[in-house]
């Protein structure tokens, strides 16, 4: 199974982990700079509405995901179910990962 490496910051933590790639994983670059984006954008949202609660950034991604899944040209049940096991194996990775703490915390 192929690996990316990412490495995420939390409470003055660089957390490095290997997140699993589906098998048929195209392009592992793409993968990483989405993810990226992604997680950089909604940081920057977040700074400038600190009021967002964890509730609402949630169905936010469920419904950012839920749109994705239903415009694929696959079989939304299974996509979910790999979605939902990827997540779950990803946790489980960054549960796993390196952890350094940064700063003076």
């Amino acid at each position: 199974m192929k690996k990316l490496p990412f490495t995420i910051i939390h409470k003055n933590k660089n957390i490095d982990f290997f997140f699993n790639l589906h098998d048929e994983t195209k392009n592992s670059k793409f993968v990483g700079e989405i993810s990226e984006k992604l997680i950089n954008g909604i940081d920057e949202f977040l700074k400038k509405n600190p009021s967002t609660s964890d509730g609402d950034l949630l169905q936010a991604l469920a419904l950012m995901i839920a749109t994705r899944v239903y415009i694929s040209p696959f079989d939304n049940e299974k996509i979910l179910k790999i979605l939902f096991k990827m997540s779950d194996e990803c946790i489980s990775s960054i549960n796993a990962g390196k952890i350094s703490k940064i700063g003076n915390s």
